[in-house]
């Protein structure tokens, strides 16, 4: 589900309550007839070494991801950028740079809207970069949760981790896996700039610095995973870091060298990036971008280079670009997968002058990890007369992003379905080999299927002086770029249908524009928006062309139609000012010397509605009046993001 092109926001506080899926059919029901081995669910584990058994509770760590093969995700998209449909994707995602730097003029070309651009058309702001960058509030699957943005474009190589090379050489070839799980022993393939000495010659940091990592302590405690904050600290300090693997004494349980150390917000009593409960902590994703490219480019850091001497396709315009994945992965227990959780993201886009914005995602209240703003304005540089490349400096994210909720299955994915090798869940007649454990362990997985991602509310809460609904914002304008590429975002079985109405409602004025001047547009009957005609939109706040089913534009009649009953309104208003200034004229004229006070006649206006509890009116195929009005979207204030909340829900 998804609520692209209808429901976007700039900025707020998301709050989803969802149980996750997997194998959890510990007794018999209607959907399963066998009851499942996974150890977390029946609440009994024996180790295979030992033989001893033991009770497992709903806060114990996952112990077999394999019951757990399913991708859900919860995440943000810019609007710009449909999911599924590569067109409207292509050199868009997930762009969030807006600069036109006379140093990384290269970018330029890779970028479809660009800064460098003066003259974008399609309603487009002039020299603003543009894309369709991405949040995730969760992506699950098996022992832990992926919490990320993606964003580009990214540090060039000179700011990343070194390459895994020979020292990781395997019979089979080179294993580049190795990053997953911190385990390469080529120097300075785990962690930036660990160990120190691997990095010495770049004369500048590594990487994203400052992210903020905190535990869950949902999870039941591991004495030998406790750390103590000064002893990190201070080792940290000296600033010679000799492992190149992760170790509790001298770094961040995050396993990132430049994870920030200091109070929870500034007040504590724990600090950012210690593990002293020794509960799950998120760390540092292995996974850190991708490189992106079109299916003609031979650059050995495209995915799959197209090889030398066959021909190209030419089928679309030619692209190469590093993309980042700023993620932390945090360890979860069963109970993730049986009780409703409250996952939680603060987005605040925050003042470009005091880089004060930060998205922070949180498990029911308390913080997990944090990305600030100042860690992506402000990234490594090299130093200065180096012939280093310069390391592009993106914007918080600001883009009007809608939301989607999925699940799926995936080979590329950190769980998988049984026998993804081979196709069927459950094997074939081979593979794998009848009776054995591995037999039996998959068909058991195979028959927890269906498996459900459960969502209770997903709730949106904002600072309305400086966070905003709404997929069309002047700020950051969508509409008439969609309507020019309408074949990127559409397909035969995906095409733009018009919307009259039917957005949930709880009176009038939930069903009608906020020009005061326009009789209603729409009213709210049996909770739903039926539209006047001649308007649409979920909220009747848009005109339509009743003339032709194809339209993406209103007709001419209707705009006409409200500049005159708004520049009558306006003479009319005006009459009825200049008599009632003639009136108090008159009057003060007549009392002068006296004491008689007049108030001008008291004048009404319809209050603004928030969201409500359904989609925004952002109907795709309706344009947008051509009247002066009350503007119901505004872009991000530059200004910090406090105050009172007002709430929306989608």
């Amino acid at each position: 589900m998804q609520s692209w092109n209808k429901f976007c926001m700039q900025g707020g506080f998301i709050e989803v309550s969802a149980k996750l899926p997997g194998a959890i059919n510990n007794v018999p029901d209607a959907e399963h007839k066998s009851v499942t081995m996974n150890p977390n669910a029946v609440g009994e584990y024996t180790d295979p070494a030992t033989k001893v058994k033991r009770v497992v509770t709903p806060q114990d760590r996952i112990i077999d991801g394999g019951y757990y093969p399913t991708w859900p995700g919860i995440w943000l998209l810019g609007n710009l950028g449909r999911a599924l449909f590569a067109a409207s994707t292509t050199r868009m995602w997930p762009w969030s740079y807006d600069a036109c730097d006379p140093d990384l003029l290269d970018l330029a070309p890779h970028q479809v809207i660009s800064a460098c651009n003066a003259t974008p058309g399609f309603g487009l702001n002039p020299n603003q970069g543009r894309g369709a960058p991405e949040i995730d509030i969760l992506e699950g699957g098996g022992a832990a949760i992926s919490s990320s943005i993606q964003l580009a474009p990214g540090m060039p190589d000179n700011y990343r981790r070194i390459p895994v090379g020979l020292p990781d050489e395997e019979p089979w070839g080179l294993n580049k896996y190795c990053v997953y799980g911190k385990g390469c022993k080529t120097p300075g393939a785990n962690i930036a700039d660990i160990p120190t000495s691997a990095f010495a010659s770049r004369g500048h940091k590594s990487w994203y610095q400052g992210l903020k990592y905190a535990a869950n302590n949902r999870c039941r405690p591991l004495d030998e995973e406790k750390q103590n904050y000064d002893q990190v600290y201070n080792f940290v300090k000296i600033g010679n870091l000799y492992k190149n693997v992760f170790d509790k004494e001298q770094m961040s349980a995050s396993r990132d060298a430049h994870a920030d150390l200091g109070l929870i917000d500034g007040k504590g009593p724990g600090h950012w990036g210690i593990n002293s409960n020794g509960t799950c902590f998120p760390v540092s994703n292995g996974y850190i971008g991708a490189y992106l490219c079109d299916p003609d480019a031979k650059n050995p850091k495209c995915e799959a280079p197209r090889r030398d001497g066959v021909a190209d396709t030419n089928q679309m315009p030619k692209f190469e670009y590093q993309m980042d994945a700023i993620s932390a992965n945090w360890d979860i227990g069963h109970e993730a997968y049986t009780t409703f959780y409250k996952y939680q993201v603060e987005w605040v886009v925050g003042n470009k002058t005091t880089n004060d914005g930060y998205i922070r995602w949180s498990l029911d209240g308390s913080p997990l990890f944090e990305i600030p703003a100042t860690v992506l304005t402000s990234p490594p540089q090299r130093p200065e007369g180096s012939t280093a490349s310069k390391n592009p400096v993106k914007v918080m994210i600001e883009e009007p992003m809608y939301i989607i909720f999925n699940v799926a299955l995936a080979k590329a994915w950190g769980t998988t379905p049984p026998n993804i090798d081979v196709g069927p869940c459950r094997g074939n007649a081979t593979h794998p080999p009848r009776n054995s454990w591995d037999y039996n362990k998959s068909n058991n997985i195979c028959d927890s299927f269906p498996m459900y991602m459960e969502i209770d509310y997903i709730r949106v809460y904002q600072d309305t002086r400086t966070m905003h609904v709404g997929c069309d914002p002047p700020s950051h304008p969508t509409k008439e770029w969609i309507d020019g590429h309408i074949e990127w975002y559409t397909n035969a079985n995906n095409p733009m249908i018009r919307v009259a109405g039917r957005a949930s409602c709880h009176s009038d004025d939930d069903c009608t524009t906020d020009n005061i001047v326009v009789p209603p547009t729409g009213r709210c009957h049996n909770r739903r928006c039926e539209c006047v005609q001649g308007f649409g939109g979920p909220r009747c706040t848009k005109f339509i062309n009743i003339d032709t089913e194809a339209s993406y534009g209103p007709s001419s009649v209707y705009p006409i139609l409200l500049l005159v009953l708004s520049g009558a309104a306006v003479t009319y208003s005006q009459i009825r000012r200049r008599r009632w200034l003639h009136r108090v004229t008159t009057i003060a004229e007549a009392n002068a010397g006296g004491t008689t006070a007049l108030s001008p006649p008291p004048t009404t206006s319809k209050p603004r509605r928030s969201g409500g509890d359904g989609d925004e009116d952002d109907d795709d195929v309706m344009a947008s009046p051509v009247v002066a009005g009350i503007r119901r979207y505004y872009g991000p204030a530059h200004q910090s993001a406090t105050g009172g909340q007002a709430s929306t829900m989608a």
